[in-house]
């Protein structure tokens, strides 16, 4: 039904009159994504000298350290890049912290420096601010799983407006069959055409046997030829995810 709705009210606006280049009536002042948290990522290098047991070391100490707020969504996740054959990346590594505001923030950095983290890893600035949106409901909430990352953009004129119904389509076809993985679509706050797609997977073999079933549905093939009208993705990235928090 609500599809239908939405497709009334696409009408209504395309019969609006008025400048089409001044008018505030675009489609994406009025569609847009009810996020449910915040998430700042850290791209991070190990020090000379230092190794993934250090890193180790140091999640007792930041768990036993940092106050989560009762009744918070703050999350932390370690994510060690996947190589071939499902090795792990023993230099790098990405920090996610999920969080409801810039406070939440705030405790978190000051906890790593606290704990002088800086010893240990190198890592970027927090520029990398997104809001977040679960596309499914499976809650995949394993501490040990597999992560699938894809940087995409909005083709030019397209939006998450223009993209809803058909991530709609999509998810209603998730939920058909129940597959087992967890979706979540975000966006970054200082840009308005860049998005980032999330996978998340029990295992290495769970995303093979996701991405066969699939392909094999016949609504998949329609679902990709309107994902790729409206954006472009760069090659995924794959992560074995640890949650701390």
């Amino acid at each position: 039904m609500k599809n239908y709705l939405l497709i009334i009210f696409l009408i209504i606006l395309s019969g609006c009159g008025g400048d089409p280049q001044n008018s505030n009536l675009e489609l994406k002042n009025f569609i847009k994504p009810e996020f449910s948290s915040n998430q700042t990522s850290f791209n991070c290098n190990l020090v000379s000298g230092k190794t993934l047991n250090s890193v180790e070391r140091f999640i007792p100490k930041f768990v036993n350290s940092f106050s989560k707020i009762d009744g918070s969504s703050e999350e932390l996740f370690f994510l060690f890049p996947l190589l071939e054959e499902g090795q792990i990346d023993t230099k790098s590594f990405k920090l996610v912290f999920n969080h409801t505001d810039m406070f939440s923030l705030d405790r978190f950095q000051l906890t790593l420096e606290t704990l002088s983290f800086d010893e240990i890893a190198e890592c970027d600035g927090a520029d990398n601010l997104t809001r977040v949106l679960s596309l499914t409901s499976q809650n995949i909430l394993d501490s040990n799983v597999v992560v699938e990352i894809l940087n995409c953009s909005y083709l030019s004129e397209f939006s998450y407006a223009t993209l809803k119904l058909v991530l709609e389509q999509f998810t209603d076809a998730l939920l058909k069959d129940n597959l087992p993985v967890d979706i979540f679509y975000a966006e970054a706050i200082d840009s308005i055409d860049q998005f980032e797609w999330t996978n998340i997977f029990l295992s290495l073999d769970s995303r093979k046997e996701f991405v066969e079933y699939w392909k094999s549905l016949e609504v998949s093939k329609e679902i990709q030829s309107r994902l790729l009208e409206q954006s472009i993705c760069q090659p995924s990235k794959m992560y074995r995810r640890y949650k701390v928090v």
